[in-house]
């Protein structure tokens, strides 16, 4: 049933005369009246009454089937989860609701009451007569002489939570029906469940009002506070790692090239091959035996060279290049990266029958298709976009290789450009660091980068000192900052960059390997500390990646635990702000963002 105009709901106990006297309410003329009753009460006078004076108003009767008395709380619950049923499966808005507090033991008068709070209603009275008449001419008679008074409590706005509550989220089960009577139940005790969920989170949004500001998440005040007190102790690299695996993640320094550089993951690349006779063979590429965590650090020379298997010789063919893509995706969606920006560089996989523009087409095509299969099939998907390396070298016309990569990211950003699909996003300047390949000698080739509105990410201070950032901040109006290892040593700039909002991508696996960081809890090692914390705690947007996942045989789940032994203390809401800045530095439109801030909300693992 359904109605525009205002609608009676009334309980009823032992009184019938509850119903007439709750009809006769002044001012308002009622084009529905709802009872809700017990199996065995009397209803004959409510049906009299509406026979002979009321004829035209819809009257539906319904008995809570198995309810004749109020025993316990279990038959009070049971009451309350039909009422709240009952309520939207007669369809009427809040706008038209009447209740009737009146009716019935004092419990269904509460619960009465409680539904019309939550779920909204016009106005909400009692009524109260003098003598008890129990006769159709005595209510009357009592009306006349004054002694019937209504009293009115006005109107309830319902809780905005179930604002969109519908009768087909919460059906009742009718039993039977005879003539306007039905006999109803509910099937279980969903609705009071959904309830009690919303007033907890409610009372831990309360407690946690005053710490609003320092969460990353905002869901994260309606954990209770057992768990906020959980995240503000320190990571445990052991006993966390299923935690940090189940979180939902984002990547923003990954590259392409430096994924399935070993083991069966390089030989299904190759496998995958259009021309396996082109192929080089395989390189001893072997990492230290130590390795990923080697007690003395390797060259960044060394550590490129263990990635050299998928070089540019092997992603140059098609066949293994789709399925470098294809492997890093599964990847990440077992990592529950829900975003990533891979880097890569077409024009180094491109040869006389193959452009940079095939190559990057290529790669654009192969995580596109594995973004729709996921999609399509209800899975987990991880947003793939990229950022195109414009690669500094230590000798030769290196200028020309990066005006080469810049202008395919300007035309690829024009060609690309909506929100749902992979697209180029920005630019890296990567490669050899070096006073001589500083970010300052390329401001012109980058004027179109920034023109058409691209973003840019400097590989800065990993090799090079802190001038290399300064450069890459002030005259690259770099947004992010690749490893920025050096920053720590010039306090000024590392507040510029904190006011900035400039984000810094560290790798800890990478940055361990290359360049050596004290590892707790090993009380001998004297090595220097890593900065990451320190960032973190000035204000710094910083990130966690993974730079090569082949080469540092690390995940972004490893680099994450990884960081936590770096530097003690980190909290595990430390590694929610990790996630947060992240999501903050993404090279992405304020809208993809929004979705994403949804889209980790709801997956964020409650401990």
């Amino acid at each position: 049933m359904n109605s525009a105009l205002p609608s009676l709901f009334v309980s009823l106990g032992v009184s019938p005369a509850i119903v007439p006297e709750a009809f006769l309410l002044p001012g308002v003329k009622f084009d529905a009246v709802y009872v809700l009753t017990t199996e065995t009460t009397d209803i004959s006078l409510v049906d009299a009454f509406f026979a002979q004076h009321a004829p035209g108003v819809t009257l539906q009767i319904s008995r809570v089937e198995g309810f004749e008395d109020l025993k316990d709380e279990e038959d009070h619950f049971s009451f309350e989860e039909v009422l709240y049923r009952w309520v939207l499966d007669t369809a009427v808005p809040a706008p038209q609701r009447y209740f009737c507090l009146s009716g019935g033991f004092k419990t269904m008068s509460a619960a009465m009451q409680k539904a019309a709070a939550v779920l909204g209603a016009a106005e909400v009275f009692h009524v109260l007569a003098d003598n008890k008449p129990t006769t159709i001419e005595g209510i009357f008679e009592a009306r006349q002489l004054g002694q019937l008074r209504w009293i009115r409590l006005g109107p309830e706005d319902g809780w905005p939570q179930f604002r969109t509550a519908h009768r087909d989220e919460f059906p009742l089960v009718i039993s039977k029906q005879q003539g306007r009577v039905r006999w109803i139940r509910a099937p279980d005790k969903s609705f009071r469940t959904r309830l009690r969920e919303i007033v907890q989170r409610s009372h831990n949004i309360a407690g946690a009002w005053n710490r609003l500001s320092d969460l990353p998440f905002p869901v994260l005040a309606t954990w209770p506070q057992h768990a906020l007190d959980w995240l503000d102790q320190p990571v445990d690299p052991l006993r966390d790692r299923s935690w940090v695996a189940a979180l939902p993640k984002i990547e923003l320094h990954c590259h392409l090239g430096g994924f399935a550089t070993h083991g069966d993951l390089l030989h299904q690349v190759r496998a995958a091959a259009e021309h396996p006779s082109h192929l080089p063979p395989l390189n001893d590429c072997s990492p230290p035996p130590d390795w990923p965590l080697p007690r003395q650090p390797v060259s960044l020379t060394e550590y490129t060279r263990l990635g050299d298997n998928t070089g540019s010789a092997i992603l140059a063919d098609p066949g293994c290049l789709r399925r470098q893509c294809e492997l890093l995706y599964r990847h990440l969606t077992e990592q529950n990266v829900v975003y990533a920006e891979i880097r890569c560089s077409p024009a180094n996989y491109a040869r006389n029958d193959r452009s940079p523009w095939q190559v990057l087409s290529d790669i654009r095509a192969q995580f596109q298709h594995q973004m729709d299969r996921a999609r399509q099939a209800g899975l987990p998907a991880c947003h793939v976009n990229l950022i195109l390396i414009a690669t500094r070298r230590a000798r030769g016309d290196y200028r020309a290789n990066i005006a080469r990569h810049l202008s395919l990211a300007v035309a690829a950003a024009e060609h690309w450009y909506a929100d749902d699909d992979c697209r180029v996003v920005g630019v890296d300047l990567a490669g050899y660091e070096d006073p001589a390949t500083r970010a300052h000698y390329f401001r012109e080739e980058f004027t179109a980068v920034h023109r058409c509105g691209l973003a840019v990410t400097v590989h800065a201070g990993e090799n090079d000192d802190v001038e290399a950032i300064w450069r890459a901040v002030f005259d690259l109006n770099a947004r992010r900052l690749g490893h920025a290892l050096h920053l720590v040593d010039s306090p000024e700039l590392l507040r510029s960059v904190a006011q900035r909002g400039i984000a810094v991508e560290m790798c800890p696996y990478a940055n361990y390997q290359i360049r050596g960081y004290r590892l707790e809890p090993d009380a001998s090692d004297n090595r220097p500390r890593y900065p990451l914390l320190d960032y973190l705690r000035a204000g710094v947007r910083v990130t966690v990646n993974t730079d090569n996942i082949g080469i540092s045989a690390a995940s972004l789940t490893d680099n994450l635990l990884l960081a936590a032994r770096l530097c003690p203390g980190m909290t595990r809401l430390d590694l929610l702000r990790l996630q947060r800045h992240a999501l903050e530095a993404a090279f992405i439109s304020p809208t993809h963002r929004a979705a994403l801030v949804q889209q980790l909300t709801e997956r964020l693992p409650i401990p």
